[in-house]
């Protein structure tokens, strides 16, 4: 019988294994288009936060701190506590980051955060919450957050052809580099899933149809008619991500 700690095994090994290779855990992040993703990603969380005057963040499932340059690249002055299940991640991200002031990397399972409850005005993350137990994470979110508090994730999304494919298919998802416990979220699924938990005014929207792979020329292009379709109706569900944001009730309510 597989077990959360089998999982959780699994998912170690697998990271550790991606960053001693190859310095980095995402799929598709080092490309021109796929550092775009990201960079439009941190502008969000940048947006996200604007409502605190000095926010203390932490990203959940940060590695080797592929997502974090570039949130501290928003939020220079940023004080940020990365956090990830791989102790190789997390050595690699020490090195390239960890001598910023107000950032550190800590080795932690997301079910059972170390962190007191109401630490954090933010818990943020790109691509991990397909890897953890739902809605076990969900609720160390919500308890390590502060009153008020706002939650920021970029998930994948089930509806997408693509993800749809490589969660469901072994094969496509092996080349693609995924654990064999990871999945996809339906947004509609997950928003519930959001409530149950005890957050508030969620919103799980698909976006993103820029692909990893789409050739630097046509960036610009692709993220034009992608935004564009992220406005209609039907077409917009089987973007490539889930923008998930929600607040921990007791603060202001957003803006």
């Amino acid at each position: 019988m597989t077990t959360g700690k089998d999982r959780e095994a699994r998912e170690r090994d697998h990271f550790d294994r991606l960053a001693a290779a190859h310095g980095e855990i995402w799929w598709g992040s080092t490309t021109p288009a796929g550092i775009e993703r990201l960079r439009r990603r941190a502008r969000r969380v940048r947006e996200e936060l604007a409502r605190f005057a000095d926010p203390v963040v932490l990203e959940l499932g940060s590695g080797t701190g592929g997502f974090t340059k570039y949130v501290l690249e928003e939020l220079p002055s940023l004080r940020l506590v990365g956090c990830d299940i791989s102790p190789e991640a997390v050595r690699v991200a020490r090195e390239r980051y960890g001598s910023r002031p107000n950032t550190r990397f800590e080795v932690a399972d997301v079910t059972r955060l170390p962190w007191p409850a109401s630490t954090f005005d933010a818990v943020v993350g790109n691509a991990v919450l397909h890897h953890l137990p739902i809605p076990a994470a969900l609720e160390q979110c919500l308890r390590v957050l502060r009153p008020g508090g706002c939650l920021w994730f970029s998930e994948p999304n089930m509806l997408n052809p693509q993800i749809a494919a490589e969660k469901n298919l072994r094969v496509i998802g092996r080349w693609l580099q995924n654990t064999p416990d990871e999945t996809a979220f339906f947004r509609w699924r997950l928003a519930g899933t959001l409530r149950a938990v005890g957050f508030e005014a969620v919103s799980v929207e698909p976006w993103d149809f820029l692909h990893p792979l789409v050739p630097r020329g046509l960036i610009g292009l692709v993220d034009a008619v992608g935004r564009a379709a992220e406005r209609v109706p039907v077409a917009r569900e089987i973007a490539g991500s889930l923008m998930i944001r929600a607040l921990k009730a007791g603060g202001a309510t957003r803006t």
